[in-house]
């Protein structure tokens, strides 16, 4: 019994040792000699060299002092994974530390960290996190004592998927307290030359037309009085909304504006504040502008709540609205600055690829990023072609050419591919960016130079493999580098997934495992450049979601870069032609007069059709409202590139989306619907006969299959009429041989196949059952040779299976039924006579086949559906800006007061069905007249929907389209390079930076 006791004793204390050691190595290494205290603790599973001494790190950290350097674990066990980077959207989850509670005030003086960011608690904000007008007014002096008093919450802990969609709320669990983890700067493993880096075009900038209207209508005092009223409940709208950010959800990325709680889909840095910024400035809120500003510089993007950055997300909401804050405000804000470069520097690491293609959901933590890595094949379109403008600005403000080169090679790729996809001039919304081509399993590779150069690269100038990185001693504890396990887990990591250019590269072998990879490795793949993902067969082609802002962005880049750069406008130009020809259509609608055009999607094989409805393509004939941007895009191109005819196209394509928002009870237009393509573009008068058949479209089929079903459900409810006397004379029927696969009525022999599922039961998968066939004309069906066949070779089987108890054949048996029916008929005495009445079976009648008048009609009542829909499918709304986005720039450059009209039409309805106790929210259906809301408020309703609105009511010169670049997505303002005085500011800030 003792000894058992032992036993069981010992196990419990080795399943604590196990669980423990899981624990700590969790982190990375613990033990370095060149590192003390919290700052060792911070490079767990880093994977990077400390390069401040003991007395330094305790100098400079802002944890407590009484923390303790772990020792005695290995330095190499590490249970975080490393084949994480390169993964489809079926990985696991992992947990990663959260940003920790906010310190008391006395801690908080030597501190810089970041607010808790989590979701679903109270942020605990001091009063240096707070805004300053709420600070000392939210909690009594009792409430401040016991918090003082209190020790601080541990941190939380979050469950984050690696791959999540750029949009992911980070779920928060319990923690214990561990710090967090920080991206550092990590050697690149595939860096470009010095000399290969493209540079900033450069020139005198050409002369780029005119985009505003030359000469507006003048305006009354009666319209200057209404205008600036309607100018100054916008910004009311925008006041109330930011004040109800501020007040419960700041430092967060998103306000709940009807709970008053807040979300973080985007990383935890304070979407909205950031994002906002240049409306702030713009609409005149120089106060509040100062505050965020300052509250800028509280955000570390060396950290994060989730463990992959969306690439795009970030560089849209958090990159560009920095830069455009920077901008706007005339460069007095240094910290805008100075985070824009910090968060760019973090990004850059995702384009450390071998073909220097971005991971579009970045692994940016040390023990992953330290890992090499290629892009995925299958991405985005626009999450890869939207981050030219960015970049591309700060490139110009700080003069490094780095981040241009980043964004240019990428642009290089779309131009090499542009003509050779399935719909030449535009890009599949999937991309395969990995720049590697998988070979045959069973293919064997000849000694050739050309197939076996290292795959992932597309010239002379792209980036080179290092062999070889030289490491210190410390280094060498650190990172692990002298150990032949982590070593050889390396290899498998890179072995597994692909991610360099060869699997035996030199740097990820021992010394045994360097000279089997000497020898002439078969190539995993051959490079090659953008390209349709592997297996693709059908591709949707559109420029509306998932590809949106990369064509938007070909036009504003040539203007931002003076037109030094003739490829945008080509690319542009490529891609306009190619929309008219293959995805716009004119939809059906009431109003005949109203000429409005719609850019829907084509899903295609690549093969050559004469029809875009048939043969190898097809349209989906949606309007969606992140295509409406394409009215603006269309404009701006009609007056830069001297496309005159585009104008038409961008009026008709803007209308189409102002029809969108009048078409429903609420005003505002659902997020997606598909609508009836007008059979003739120039003539289309409303046909309610195709509107009903394009809601039933399978009536005609349906009809058919039903009638045949019907003579089957008929002949079987005469059959259940006979008497089961007389039905058991027959000859042949179920009841006699269960075996018999025919039913005989009227002479007429029907396959048990004419049934449908339901009634077949148990012997629907019978070897016997046939397929059916229709006399036409007739409503009867016959049997194939072939069931025949089949019941002749079952009546042999079953001959041969008769039993000795059973020895008379079928004919007998048929013979004895004959005879014991005809002896039945004969009376033998009086009780015989009086025939007993079998009882009816009351016939099944099927509901009737509702007409497709009756069907459309019913689908329009409960839908809802406006004249010419097919279909509503995404109904809410979520205080998108992209309509009014073209209503803005259609005003602008046409001048027509027709564009402020809708304007301020669709502005009312948003008001009326958007605005909460906190702010305003995404509501759940614009088909009711009374949506309940989403509980959302995303940062472009700040950003973006009422920005363009305000500037929309603005004088026209307010912020000139000539002067200014606004772009999609977060819409901030670059100022344009050609102004003159720009140029010279922006020259005076890459010398003081």
């Amino acid at each position: 019994m003792l000894r058992l006791r032992r036993s069981r004793l010992f196990l419990v204390l080795a399943v604590f040792a196990v669980i423990t050691l899981y624990h700590f190595t969790s982190f990375g290494s613990l033990g370095d000699d060149d590192t003390t205290g919290i700052t060792s603790l911070k490079a767990f599973g880093s994977n990077e060299p400390s390069s401040k001494s003991a007395t330094e790190t305790t100098a400079t950290t802002d944890e407590s002092p009484t923390s303790q350097e772990p020792s005695g674990v290995d330095s190499t066990l590490n249970n975080i994974p490393d084949d994480l980077g390169d993964k489809d959207d079926d990985l696991d989850k992992v947990t990663l530390s959260q940003t920790p509670a906010a310190p008391s005030e006395e801690s908080d003086k030597g501190s810089d960290t970041s607010p808790d960011v989590g979701n679903g608690s109270t942020p605990q904000e001091t009063d240096a996190e707070q805004p300053k007008d709420l600070q000392n007014n939210t909690k009594s002096n009792e409430e401040f004592a016991a918090v003082e008093e209190t020790p601080v919450e541990p941190a939380v802990e979050t469950i984050a998927e690696v791959h999540g969609g750029g949009r992911f709320e980070v779920i928060s669990v319990p923690d214990d307290g561990m710090p967090k983890i920080h991206w550092s700067q990590l050697p690149e493993h595939f860096p470009i030359p010095t000399k290969s880096i493209i540079p900033l075009p450069t020139g005198k900038p050409k002369a780029i037309p005119s985009i505003q209207c030359s000469k507006f209508s003048d305006e009354s005092s009666d319209e200057r009085v209404q205008r600036e009223a309607k100018l100054d409940k916008i910004k009311k709208t925008f006041a109330f909304s930011w004040e109800g950010y501020r007040k419960n959800a700041w430092m967060q990325d998103e306000l709940s504006p009807v709970t008053g709680d807040y979300k973080n889909p985007f990383c935890g840095w304070a979407a909205t504040l950031v994002d906002s910024l240049d409306s702030l400035w713009m609409l005149g809120m120089k106060d509040e502008f100062e505050e965020a500003a300052e509250a800028v510089g509280k955000i570390d993007f060396t950290t994060s709540i989730r463990n992959d950055l969306p690439l795009f997300e970030v560089t849209i909401r958090y990159l560009g609205g920095l830069v455009a804050a920077y901008d706007i405000s005339g460069g007095k804000y240094r910290v805008l600055l100075d985070k824009a470069v910090e968060l760019a520097e973090v990004l850059m690491g995702a384009f450390d690829t071998p073909n220097r293609m971005p991971m579009t959901f970045y692994l940016w933590k040390p023990t992953f990023a330290s890992q090499p890595h290629r892009a995925r094949t299958r991405v985005v379109l626009a999450e890869l072609g939207s981050l030219s403008l960015e970049f591309t600005r700060l490139a110009q403000i700080t003069k490094e050419a780095k981040y241009y080169d980043a964004i240019a090679r990428i642009t290089d790729e779309f131009e090499k591919w542009q003509n050779n996809t399935k719909m030449p001039g535009l890009w599949p919304k999937q991309v395969d960016a990995s720049g590697c081509k998988k070979l045959d399993s069973s293919y064997i590779s000849p000694v050739n130079p050309s197939v076996q150069k290292k795959p992932g690269f597309y010239n002379d100038q792209s980036p080179q493999i290092p062999k070889s990185r030289k490491t210190t001693g410390s280094d060498e504890k650190l990172n692990g580098a002298s150990d032949k396990a982590t070593e050889k887990r390396a290899l498998e990591v890179d072995i597994a997934n692909d991610v360099s250019g060869s699997r035996f590269e030199k740097r990820q072998m021992t010394g045994a495992e360097s000279s089997i990879g000497s020898a002439e490795p078969k190539p995993d793949c051959v490079a090659q450049g953008l390209a349709s993902p592997p297996g693709s067969g059908w591709e949707e082609f559109t420029i509306g979601g998932s590809a949106d802002s990369t064509y938007e962005y070909l036009p504003k880049e040539y203007v931002l870069l003076g037109g030094l750069e003739e490829k945008y406008r080509n690319m542009y130009e490529m891609a306009a032609e190619a929309t008219k020809k293959n995805l716009m259509f004119r939809p059906m609608i009431e109003d005949e007069e109203r000429n409005i055009l719609v850019a829907g999607i084509v899903s295609t094989s690549g093969k050559p059709s004469t029809s875009i409805s048939t043969g190898t393509r097809k349209l989906k004939p949606e309007q969606a409202h992140l295509t409406c941007f394409a009215g603006g895009m269309f404009a701006m191109g009609a007056k830069l590139f001297d496309r005159k005819d585009d104008m038409d196209v961008a009026k008709r394509l803007t209308d189409g989306c102002v029809w969108a928002y009048e078409m429903t009870p609420t005003g505002i237009m659902p997020e997606q619907f598909l609508i009836t393509p007008c059979e003739d573009d120039k003539k289309c008068p409303f046909n309610k006969t195709l509107w009903y058949e394009k809601l039933d479209p399978y009536h005609p089929r349906s009809r058919t299959r039903s009638d045949s079903n019907q003579v089957v459900l008929d002949d079987m409810n005469r059959e259940s009429s006979v008497p089961a006397a007389a039905k058991t004379a027959m000859p042949g029927s179920p009841d006699d041989d269960p075996s018999a696969t025919l039913t005989k009525t009227n002479s007429t022999e029907i396959p048990i196949t004419a049934l449908g599922k339901r009634q077949l039961g148990n012997i629907e998968n019978d070897k016997s059952i046939q397929s059916q066939t229709e006399e036409e004309g007739a409503g009867n069906f016959t049997s194939r040779p072939e069931v025949a066949d089949t019941v002749s070779q079952q009546k042999s089987e079953e001959e041969s299976k008769e039993s000795d108890d059973k020895p008379q054949t079928r004919a007998g048996a048929e013979d004895e039924a004959g005879a014991e029916a005809k002896e039945a008929a004969t009376p033998t005495s009086a009780e015989d006579v009086a025939e007993p009445v079998a009882p009816v079976v009351a016939a099944y009648t099927p509901p009737p086949i509702p007409s497709q008048k009756d069907y459309a009609e019913t689908r329009i009542r409960d839908e809802k559906l406006p004249k010419g829909v097919t279909r509503i499918t995404g109904s809410k709304y979520i205080l998108r800006p992209e309509a009014v986005e073209s209503v803005f720039i259609m005003y602008r450059v046409t001048g027509d007061e027709y564009w402020r009209q809708k304007g301020w039409q669709m502005f009312t309805a948003i008001q009326n069905h958007t605005r909460t106790e906190y702010g305003a929210s995404a509501i759940s259906d614009v088909m009711r007249e009374t949506p309940y809301p989403l509980d959302e408020m995303e940062s472009f309703w700040l950003a973006e929907t009422l920005k363009y609105l305000y500037l929309l009511f603005s004088e026209p010169d307010y912020y000139s389209l000539d002067d200014y670049v606004l772009y999609d997505s977060s819409f901030p303002l670059f100022p344009a390079p050609y102004s003159p005085s720009v140029a010279d500011k922006d020259a005076d800030r890459s010398q003081e930076y």
